[in-house]
């Protein structure tokens, strides 16, 4: 199993690891806009702009514009292309 080299670059298009359904969407539901860390555990802090609805997949009725804030361990590079595997470890 690999693990997610963090911190991840500003502008990376990520998802949060609850959102399972979102594995395979490129573009993912969340930008990282803001890196703070590391901390004493060795966690990232991420600043994004994520969609309004957690739940639901991002679109014209759901922007990407709602700040968020997510620690590392719950954030995952989103795939560049739309893909059938699913690209989580």
């Amino acid at each position: 199993m690999t693990r997610t080299a963090h911190p991840l670059p500003v502008g990376t298009a990520v998802h949060h690891i609850g959102q399972i359904w979102a594995r395979r969407l490129p573009g993912g539901t969340a930008v990282i806009r803001e890196v703070q860390g590391p901390y004493h555990d060795g966690a990232y802090e991420y600043l994004l702009d994520g969609t309004r609805d957690f739940s639901a997949r991002p679109g014209p009725d759901n922007p990407m514009n709602e700040p968020r804030q997510w620690a590392s361990y719950a954030t995952i590079p989103a795939p560049a292309t739309l893909t059938d595997k699913d690209p989580t470890p």
